[in-house]
């Protein structure tokens, strides 16, 4: 057991961001700002209590480790800081779940909360593989592109999480320990209602938690055990129970019962006391609660929870003696939370994929209504119809020529087949049909010459790739001169990327003759080398045929038939040089911000004698992510300048269905909280 005045091990944690050198086309990211996981105050062990040991059946992916933090007044011991509790990594917004950012000093009074709103973070009033890969273009940013208009929530929002009991909003009958985790009651008591005291969370649940779950442990009880465990809206009274008030919500210890705003409350469950462990979770996707004891569910209770308002954890206590401490994610949880949430996920997602398509936005028929048989046959293909067009103008934007030819061709295998059943069908009946009606196929590739479109395209794009900008530059003057325009700046940027390419050439030269210097190659291992390596002559060729070369057997007269390492190294460098100069020549007067900064950066790179190994804002502009991107922007002002969208029908449709799940989850609707796009559409 650790002493309350021992100091916690300061344990720092890093999440790295994942950044993949290789691009994949058919991966579109909404928004991959991925945000590293925040933390939360959690407590060192009280002085009036000993810390309860761990539980052995914990799973170890539960476990916190913590750090301290300053203290934040006077009276507040240093707490310290926990991870964000693992089961709300099922939320789709789980990067924008934060502790409390600014749990370095208390929260003012002045702070309000809105109760007309779901959800504020404001404190509320004190009153009481395809084989076309290689041939592929980059893929789309990963970032979410700005809205035409302005979101009614920022997509960055933080969405505090609650780490312990207020110190303004409980009742003066409580003692909060300097931790804020423990509550004890010692005010004198009552019979009934009197004496009852409670206290709530410093901040509100986020409904973007999907589900949001904590857990009380009772210390110590009185002979009546007025324990209420539950929630509470902004404007409930200090002086009742969870459960007593309207906007409140209460299991209480003494007779198993449940209160939603009632007096005498509803047969619930068994009744708890000391050393039970409690816990209290919400589905926002169903605003139900429900209740665990000593880790076994309990079951769903309440309807309407925190619908309409701002909803805190919250307990009440009654008599001399009741003590309770909370556990908000500080250490692991009694239940088995992360299971539960996850099987809620998946039964939220699984009903959202039985939602029926509406078929009419497709129907472009126009004759009478036919049979329903008909009719669910012609609306069946044209969603099917739709759906081709959407996954074939991803393949044909991205370079996916043979793929998207095979797919045109069996596409309309299909609808032939289909319509050819359908006249059938419809013969047999003896009836007239509109050949208007039946399926028809998608406007080929082939037909309209976007197949060799395609191919030029993507050559061109796989250039920059490639490192062969010049041929980029050719064939983009050749092919799309309306690219390389003087008021855009793709010209500059190719531009500038050969003059990158040109320093890691030379570069990379310098890195092998040192090379050579080092292992004795070439008999200059025993001479003092210069400092900027040009004091020797190594020829490369002659560590590589070794069989034809005559220098490594001894000869001499190898150099004096291929050009040397130095000699090819320095005319690397001269050449990068020269075509810097007028580079610079060319955009020196060029007023423009945005040539200035580029040009600024570009230009970074030749303090490094290596830049590919400096790292950081350098790595940013040699690195093959830099290349990527300049060829995902090149392929978009490609088709800019043929009138054609520079992102797929399908990739803006994801995107804004993601924009809509961000402002749903973000304005209190908790199923969008499970309709996680990304994992279950792109890491699937």
């Amino acid at each position: 057991m650790r002493s309350s005045t021992q100091p916690v091990p300061i344990v720092t944690r890093n999440t790295p961001r994942t950044v993949s050198s290789s691009f994949e086309p058919r991966v579109v990211h909404a928004d991959s700002s991925r945000s590293f996981d925040p933390t939360c105050t959690s407590p060192t062990a009280s002085s009036t209590s000993t810390r309860r040991p761990s539980i052995g059946s914990f799973r170890a992916s539960n476990v916190q480790k913590s750090t301290p933090i300053p203290p934040t007044n006077p009276w507040v011991v240093p707490t310290t800081l926990f991870l964000k509790p693992s089961y709300l990594e099922h939320s789709a917004f789980r990067h924008l779940l934060q502790s409390d950012a600014s749990s370095s000093s208390l929260p003012s009074r002045k702070e309000e909360v809105d109760s007309r709103i779901p959800y504020s973070g404001a404190m509320s009033p004190p009153s009481d593989s395809d084989d076309d890969s290689a041939f592929s273009p980059p893929p789309p940013s990963r970032d979410v592109p700005a809205a035409s208009t302005a979101s009614v929530i920022s997509h960055d929002q933080v969405l505090k999480l609650p780490t312990r009991w207020s110190d303004q909003y409980h009742h003066q009958a409580l003692s909060l320990s300097n931790d804020g985790r423990e509550l004890e009651y010692q005010g004198v008591g009552g019979s009934e209602r009197d004496g009852a005291a409670a206290a709530r969370s410093t901040e509100p649940i986020p409904p973007a938690c999907g589900i949001y779950y904590y857990e009380v442990e009772i210390r110590s009880k009185g002979p009546k055990a007025h324990i209420s465990v539950g929630f509470a809206g902004p404007s409930v009274r200090t002086r009742c129970l969870p459960g007593w008030e309207p906007n409140s919500w209460g299991y209480h210890g003494d007779d198993g019962r449940s209160f939603a705003e009632e007096k005498t409350g509803s047969s619930y469950g068994p009744t708890f006391g000391l050393g039970d462990v409690i816990g209290c979770g919400i589905d926002f996707s169903t605003h139900r609660a429900f209740y665990t004891k000593n880790g076994n569910l309990l079951g769903p209770v309440f309807e309407n929870v925190g619908r309409g308002i701002a909803l805190f954890p919250s307990v009440g206590l009654q008599h001399p003696t009741e003590s309770v401490r909370v556990n908000f994610g500080h250490e692991p949880f009694k239940f088995d939370i992360d299971y539960h949430v996850q099987q809620q996920r998946n039964q939220t997602w699984a009903n959202l994929m039985l939602e029926p398509i509406h078929t009419g936005i497709f129907s472009q028929s126009k004759s009478s209504p036919a049979s329903d048989e008909t009719s669910t046959a012609t609306s069946e293909a044209d969603v099917k119809r739709e759906l081709n067009k959407l996954v074939l103008s991803y393949l044909a934007h991205h370079g996916y020529v043979k793929t998207a030819m095979a797919f045109q061709k069996q596409s309309e295998a299909i609808s032939t087949a289909a319509a050819t059943a359908m006249t059938s069908t419809t013969a047999i009946g003896d009836q007239d049909i509109d050949m208007a009606d039946a399926p028809a196929p998608a406007p080929s590739l082939l037909d309209h010459g976007f197949g060799a479109d395609i191919e030029l395209r993507t050559r061109v794009v796989n250039s920059v790739l490639e490192r062969d900008i010049d041929l980029a530059l050719s064939e983009t003057r050749e092919h799309y001169p309306a690219v390389l325009g003087e008021k855009g700046l793709m010209m500059f940027k190719l531009r500038c990327r050969k003059f990158v390419e040109l320093i890691l050439d030379a570069a990379e030269l310098k890195k092998k003759m040192d090379m050579v210097d080092v292992t004795g190659h070439g008999g200059a291992s025993g001479m003092d080398g210069e400092v900027d390596g040009m004091g020797m002559e190594v020829d490369d060729d002659a560590r590589v045929h070794t069989i034809s070369s005559p220098a490594v057997n001894g000869s001499d007269g190898a150099t004096a038939r291929r050009p040397s390492s130095t000699a090819r190294y320095e005319a690397a460098l001269n050449e990068a040089i020269a075509y810097g100069q007028t580079l610079q020549n060319e955009y020196k007067s060029d007023p423009r911000p945005e040539v200035k900064s580029i040009f600024k950066q570009t230009f970074s790179i030749v303090a490094y004698e290596d830049p590919s190994a400096v790292g950081g804002t350098v790595a940013e502009v040699v690195g093959h992510e830099a290349r990527v991107q300049l060829a995902n922007e090149l392929n978009q002002e490609i088709l800019r300048s043929q009138g054609r969208p520079t992102h797929p029908t399908l990739e803006t449709m994801y995107r804004w269905t993601s924009a809509c799940l961000l402002q749903l989850g973000l304005s209190g609707v908790g199923a969008a909280a499970f309709a996680d796009m990304e994992k279950e559409l792109l890491d699937a």
